[in-house]
């Protein structure tokens, strides 16, 4: 008799926390994009979905960047000219856009949204001292000041279990998985707490608060710590951990998601791993080469660590310990993918030129099921590899 295989555990950040959460609690309803070399232009230019079932990205026609957030889209996280309107929301507002999402996209009710049944979910969210803001950046991006201002933050959204990396006590006071979607994924947060003064005072208010100790915290987006969701994994001492990262910024513009963990600098921009470097190192910095070369190759675009010692990291709350396996996927443009396609001139002319991992929030349907086929074609790819890690 073969022993059962260990529990799978999720853990995920930002827009990772809302894909998720829907796939969590509306899956059966839904039918997704599969990868098909033989698939027609007009045929990828469809919100298919099979009868009875909704369109697995039918989120993308909820989530309009400017009438929500009252954003000019001038830039990723930062207020435009009409940020005004935002300075009207109250605290929560981005957590109701979110259950009008499910609602109208989907048929799930508020009170229906939960943690995705019997596999541990930790979404993951990032508090930064209010009476620090506005922060600043250096040349760099890094936060000053980031080891006692910044902290990273989880809940188990099955039991409701929070935890600060810091461990002191962490208090809110909406904590559903639906608030806490919210929390994770408030991208926007970035373009408040590092704005100018007078920003900040007009905008600030629209921010969900806490409290971690005796300390009044905002509830940020947690990619401003860890966008790759692996830290979360760590501190549990996960002996094997397979990530997808995906993320609106190429890898070659944008390592320090990665090289932070590795202890390796790199410049960083307002929504990614605020803390730098040496708050954020818990890898090996000798592996970091051939991991983010094997990453950032249209080629390959996966990379594999094996029985990785991962060291004691008091900001993040992780202790050392020996990992067994490390595989990260990555979602950089690939011609192999394109070429792939019996139609690929046609398919290739119909892709936004920010195809895959340049979109500010949202995208059109053919660029969704683009995107949904090409990490189909990557799993089964190293379907082989994968199968004989998780077995």
């Amino acid at each position: 008799q073969h022993p059962s295989p260990p529990p799978l555990i999720a853990s995920t950040t930002s827009g990772g926390t809302i894909g998720y959460g829907i796939h969590a609690n509306a899956g059966d309803k839904l039918t997704y994009r599969m990868y098909d070399p033989k698939v027609s232009y007009d045929e990828v230019n469809t919100e298919t979905a099979e009868e009875g079932k909704i369109w697995y990205a039918n989120v993308v026609n909820y989530l309009n960047w400017a009438s929500f957030l009252g954003y000019s889209g001038s830039g990723r996280g930062q207020p435009g000219s009409d940020a005004g309107s935002l300075s009207a929301m109250q605290a929560g507002w981005w957590t109701d856009v979110i259950d009008l999402m499910f609602w109208e996209g989907y048929s799930v009710h508020d009170y229906d949204i939960g943690g995705g049944g019997d596999r541990a979910w930790y979404a993951n969210f990032a508090l930064i001292d209010k009476s620090r803001c506005p922060i600043e950046r250096g040349s760099d991006g890094v936060m000053s000041g980031a080891d006692d201002a910044l902290t990273y933050a989880s809940m188990e959204m099955n039991e409701g279990t929070l935890r600060a990396a810091n461990n002191e006590t962490l208090g809110l006071k909406h904590s559903t998985p639906l608030d806490v979607m919210g929390y994770s994924s408030s991208f926007w947060t970035a373009g408040i707490v590092e704005a100018s003064k007078a920003k900040y005072f007009l905008l600030h208010e629209s921010i969900s608060t806490g409290s971690l100790g005796s300390t009044t915290v905002y509830l940020n987006d947690g990619g401003l710590v860890d966008t790759t969701g692996i830290v979360t994994l760590l501190q549990l001492q996960t002996p094997k951990i397979v990530a997808f990262y995906n993320n609106n910024d190429p890898l070659s513009s944008l390592s320090s998601v990665f090289s932070y963990l590795f202890g390796v600098g790199a410049a960083t921009d307002t929504m990614n791993s605020l803390e730098g470097p040496e708050l954020g190192a818990v890898f090996p910095e000798e592996l970091y080469g051939e991991f983010i070369n094997n990453l950032t190759d249209p080629n390959v675009m996966r990379a594999t660590l094996s029985d990785v010692p991962v060291s004691d990291n008091s900001y993040l709350g992780v202790s050392g310990y020996s990992l067994s396996s490390l595989v990260v996927f990555s979602n950089e443009y690939s011609d192999a993918f394109l070429d792939s396609f019996d139609d690929a001139a046609e398919l290739r002319a119909g892709l936004d030129e920010r195809w895959p991992n340049q979109f500010p929030v949202s995208l059109s349907a053919f660029d969704s099921n683009m995107l949904a086929m090409k990490a189909d074609w990557l799993v089964v790819k190293y379907a082989e590899e994968l199968e004989a890690l998780l077995g």
